[in-house]
């Protein structure tokens, strides 16, 4: 059964938009008065969009993207300046951004790197050691002695999770972008009153604009009132200066007592897991880690969860500590981006390094695919050197003009001899890359601009493990009851989707 809309989110969602469009109409009045002094206000309005559009040069360092905003700003000096506040901040430069990369820099100082363990991935795989180079420069380190499980489908991730979750005997994290009340969350809320009154300690975070209308009624005051932990990641206001489309918590992460965590693509919503069909039969996949690697999951949590609280944590009191070592032969790095990683990008940098590096093949999963130039190049040059690039994407579109210039990054691709497939039995929302049966990454990160650039996110680099068997499987599979998009389909579309598509290609970076 769909889920009923969360009529207190909508109300609030109501006022915020209504005073946005009050402000709007303020900014209208004023344009329109200052047309009795046309000139003047000509002059004004020009400087004033120069004065943005170097502003906008200045902060945002990727080309395509300040193209966008520049263009739009010098056609409409006010309004195009309006709509970047809303839109185009990244919130890079404002105090708790400063606050958050303060916080990851002091906790990610916490962690030790092994240089025994960094020699044997090199020996083991040194034309893939690259990769992990990097994400421990950029303050993440790598494990081994961890478990690794995959789940094809977000119901059997819920299955084995909500099975952890009644087992917990110390503490449980939840962070997801969005939480929708229905019969998962009853359920997982049960266990969750249950094990806070054992006296578990139990902390949930949501984004706040990703949960907006779906969030339970009264949700904060029902869970403090139950002894669980809750806030809001970057909460909604009505103010222009303060709201942020972008700068949204998209990670998704559960952390059962720092030993077990869990991530990949699934929200705690019930299409997740399938129990009401929202655009068809809904694709999504997880991992569940078992030992070490976790606690850069915890700490991950720990990191976002401090910039709410404004309270300083003991990360050390929640690193596990392993009674027995478990035997899996894999690598396991665990990292996390978001807009005060810029101008690093570790999402996009392994994603592209994964790409340079591949020998036999790439698969990728993803329910997007808004990419700028630079990421068209790496998948262009791996395919044209013979690399096998294979793509999935949806054929159920949850948002049209995505769904649209999705379809328009197609055709370079395609000439360049990259397979993309279209997942046909309902919406794909996994969010993977594997090659060469070597390494993948998996997590929350989709293949588009907000992800490697906007939103924070996080994912999993995994190298020599088993369960790589498992992921390169399961993306075979959906080959096989996918479409597949030819160059000569691709030409012979609709000549208005044509049109469409090269419009909307011009706001790939806002989209």
């Amino acid at each position: 059964m769909k889920p009923r809309r969360n009529n207190t989110g909508g109300i609030r969602l109501f006022i915020v938009v209504l005073a946005i469009l009050a402000q709007l109409v303020l900014f209208a009045y004023f344009a329109m008065w200052l047309r009795h002094f046309a000139f003047y206000a000509y002059a004004f309005f020009e400087v004033f969009g120069l004065i943005m559009a170097f502003s906008i040069i200045e902060k945002h360092k990727n080309s395509a993207y300040t193209l966008a905003w520049v263009i739009i700003i010098l056609i409409m000096p006010i309004y195009g300046s309006i709509i970047y506040i809303m839109w185009g901040r990244s919130g890079t430069n404002t105090k708790k951004s400063r606050r958050i990369r303060n916080i990851m820099s002091e906790s990610l100082k916490r962690f030790t790197h092994g240089s025994e363990l960094r020699l044997e991935l090199q020996e083991r795989y040194p034309n893939y050691n690259k990769i992990s180079v990097y994400l421990e420069k950029e303050g993440f380190p790598l494990y081994k002695n961890t478990r690794c499980t995959y789940y094809p489908l977000g119901e059997l991730q819920f299955e084995a999770m909500i099975e952890d979750l009644k087992k917990a005997q110390k503490f449980i994290f939840l962070e997801y972008y969005i939480l929708s009340k229905g019969y998962l969350w009853d359920k997982i809320h049960a266990i969750l009153k249950e094990k806070a009154a054992e006296g578990v300690e139990v902390r949930l975070l949501y984004d706040d604009f990703g949960s907006i209308l779906t969030v339970p009624d009264n949700l904060i005051k029902t869970l403090k009132d139950e002894n669980i932990q809750v806030y809001r990641f970057n909460p909604v206001y009505s103010s222009l200066s303060r709201l942020y489309i972008n700068y949204r918590n998209h990670q998704k992460i559960a952390v059962i007592d720092g030993i077990i965590g869990y991530t990949g693509g699934t929200n705690l919503a019930d299409e997740y897991a399938n129990l009401y069909e929202r655009y068809g039969h809904w694709k999504d996949t997880a991992i569940r880690l078992e030992g070490e690697a976790v606690y850069s999951l915890t700490v991950t949590f720990l990191q976002m969860w401090e910039t709410e609280s404004n309270q300083k944590e003991d990360y050390e009191a929640y690193r596990p500590v392993l009674n027995e070592p478990i035997p899996d032969h894999g690598f396991y790095q665990p990292f996390n981006d978001g807009p005060v990683n810029h101008p690093s990008n570790p999402a996009e940098s392994v994603y592209r390094q994964i790409l340079y590096s591949a020998h036999d093949y790439v698969y990728i999963t993803t329910p997007y695919l808004v990419v700028e130039d630079s990421m068209t190049d790496a998948l262009c040059l791996a395919a044209s050197s013979g690399i096998d690039v294979r793509i999935i994407t949806p054929r159920v579109w949850d948002r049209w003009y995505v769904h649209m210039v999705t379809r328009s990054n197609y055709g370079r691709l395609l000439e360049n001899g990259v397979r993309i497939y279209e997942y046909t039995p309902g919406y794909i929302h996994a969010k993977t890359i594997i090659s060469d049966d070597i390494h993948a990454v998996t997590g929350s990160i989709n293949m588009d601009y907000r992800s490697f650039y906007l939103h924070f996110e996080n994912g999993v680099w995994i190298c020599g493990a088993s369960v790589l068997q498992d992921i390169r499987q399961d993306i075979e599979s959906l080959f096989l009851i996918s479409d597949e998009i030819t160059l000569e389909k691709w030409k012979h579309r609709p000549l208005h989707l044509k049109i469409i598509q090269s419009l909307l290609r011009v706001l790939i970076p806002l989209l």
